[in-house]
């Protein structure tokens, strides 16, 4: 048995009762459903479409959906943080490599030069703490932006904003204070290259996290779910 077009709907409103809100989300459990059902039915012919789909929603088990969200969301996030390990990775090989020491020296040797260092740490802080804000900011418009327009909302569009789990380690807030800390004291030429590459790693964790990986991810959606690519 073959379900109808109107079954096939019945199951994105199912699922939407059950607290799925990520059409992504809904699109693989609805196919789940359906083999399932078109199965069940073939084996049992007497079977109705309902109580089909009451026996394969049984096989989830008394969480429903959750597990299958909270599965999905792991499974999102870790592929993200892969992607941004295997292009993070890049910087220490040829020619990139090359560019992450440039960098490394250039601020290692501001620290140097600059008699007050504390202005330069201060702006650089500020610097790290705006670029992930503007990102959330925006990707929060985007979101709600794509929900008004079609209607749906994609679990991997809050991976993206989410930066795969990593949004936390961004807020370098938590990290200035120890940082300016750092002004008033006397540094070896050891200290000032640890903080020299902590700033410039930190820098580029951020740069590959927002600007390479969450585009990638979001063509590789794409892909996966035709819909995507008229957002």
């Amino acid at each position: 048995m073959k379900l109808t077009n109107s079954q096939i709907q019945e199951l994105y409103t199912f699922t939407q009762k059950h607290y799925v809100d990520w059409y992504d989300v809904q699109t693989e459990l609805v196919d789940h459903l359906a083999n399932g059902i078109e199965a069940h039915i073939d084996q049992h012919p007497s079977a109705t479409f309902e109580s089909a789909l009451n026996t394969e929603f049984k096989k989830f088990g008394i969480m429903g959906f959750s597990d299958v969200i909270e599965e999905k969301t792991k499974a999102l996030n870790k592929h993200y943080r892969k992607l941004v390990w295997t292009y993070f990775k890049d910087f220490f090989k040829l020619p990139k490599i090359i560019l992450t020491f440039i960098l490394i020296w250039s601020y290692y040797s501001l620290l140097v030069v600059i008699e007050n260092r504390f202005w330069l740490l201060l702006i650089s802080c500020l610097i790290l703490v705006f670029i992930p804000f503007r990102f959330f900011y925006k990707q929060g418009k985007r979101i709600k932006s794509i929900k008004k327009k079609t209607g749906k909302k994609w679990l991997f569009e809050t991976i993206v904003i989410q930066l795969g789990g990593l949004s936390h380690i961004f807020n370098i807030g938590i990290y200035i204070s120890i940082i300016l800390d750092i002004e008033g004291r006397a540094l070896s030429t050891i200290w000032l290259l640890v903080l020299s590459t902590f700033m410039v790693l930190f820098a580029l964790v951020l740069y590959v996290s927002i600007v390479i990986v969450a585009p990638k991810l979001r063509k590789q959606m794409a892909k996966q779910h035709p819909e995507y690519k008229f957002v």
